[in-house]
């Protein structure tokens, strides 16, 4: 995260308050040429620390003061950005997590699955049936890159989500999924089943 040099797209986009006044084109301008770089493979830099999160989260909140035209510091960022219908980053990076996990999973993508799916055929109380064995981590640096902090979650996925998602793909599951992301979120049939999987998976 140290590398990462927010700074200059957002002086770029902020240039846009003396050049333009209609917040569509300024909201336009940030999607287009920020927002990109702010999600660039996130999946593999995405930071965990608050410091870092907040950092990130900073330049949507500028982009937002300067979209709006709201300057004032009393103003309320977390309205801006339900007015504007923007997702916190945080957010839109854990769903890519969980859509390139999923993408892993059915080899939507040339990567291969390290972890070994657990035995159970039916979901357990805090699991559901497509869990994967969580890897031991003692370093945060490992405890929190891609594998070992998204399996998390995937565990404990609703069971009707992950059946959903035989049916359907994970588009259709996650709530406000950018169409426009980069990630494969292609619906796939039913025969996707992840690898290492029991065939006598049984939808409940």
């Amino acid at each position: 995260m140290s590398h990462l040099k927010l700074t200059p797209p957002l002086d770029s986009y902020a240039n846009c308050r003396n050049i333009v006044g209609n917040p569509q084109i300024k909201e336009r301008a940030y999607k287009t040429l920020v927002h990109p770089i702010l999600e660039y493979s996130s999946t593999v830099w995405d930071p965990y620390t608050s410091t870092a999160m907040k950092k990130v989260e900073s330049v949507q909140h500028r982009a937002a003061h300067v979209t709006l035209n709201h300057y004032r510091k009393t103003c309320s960022v977390g309205a801006m950005l339900t007015e504007l219908n923007w997702q916190l980053l945080a957010e839109r990076r854990r769903i890519a997590h969980l859509v390139m996990f999923y993408n892993i999973c059915c080899h939507l993508v040339a990567i291969t699955m390290p972890l070994e799916s657990k035995t159970f055929l039916f979901p357990s109380k805090t699991e559901n049936s497509l869990a994967y064995v969580i890897p031991a981590s003692y370093c945060d640096y490992r405890l929190h890159s891609f594998f070992p902090r998204t399996v998390r979650e995937w565990n404990f996925l609703p069971q009707p989500v992950v059946v959903l998602l035989r049916l359907s793909g994970l588009h259709c599951h996650l709530p406000n999924v950018d169409p426009g992301t980069p990630l494969h979120c292609c619906a796939m049939s039913g025969s996707c089943v992840p690898s290492r999987r029991s065939q006598e998976f049984t939808e409940q």
